[in-house]
């Protein structure tokens, strides 16, 4: 009996220990995807006054000395950070409560 409590005890701390690891690994699964949103958005938005195109919408601008607006995209341009559906659902989530 008192080997199976001692069993019990030692897999209670190693599912403790396990939960704790899930945790931080899902903090830093967000903090990436976070990062990536905001690299994203500063790749796509570029800067207004050397903004020439990105990959995804082309590049008609370059050779233009125009001064478009630096949020020239649309969340349908974002192709990395809203593949992510458990992102996307955060950020659904995150609007909401706005």
């Amino acid at each position: 009996m008192e080997e199976q409590k001692l069993e019990y005890n030692k897999l209670k701390l190693e599912l403790k220990a396990a939960i704790e690891e899930r945790k931080e690994q899902e903090k830093e699964w967000d903090r990436l995807q976070q990062e990536i949103f905001d690299k994203e958005t500063e790749y796509l938005g570029g800067n207004s006054s050397s903004y020439h195109g990105t990959i995804i919408k082309g590049f008609d601008g370059f050779g233009k000395h125009t001064h478009e607006s630096s949020q020239n995209f649309s969340d349908k341009d974002r192709i990395f950070s809203l593949s992510s559906s458990l992102f996307v659902k955060q950020l659904e989530g995150l609007q909401e409560e706005e």
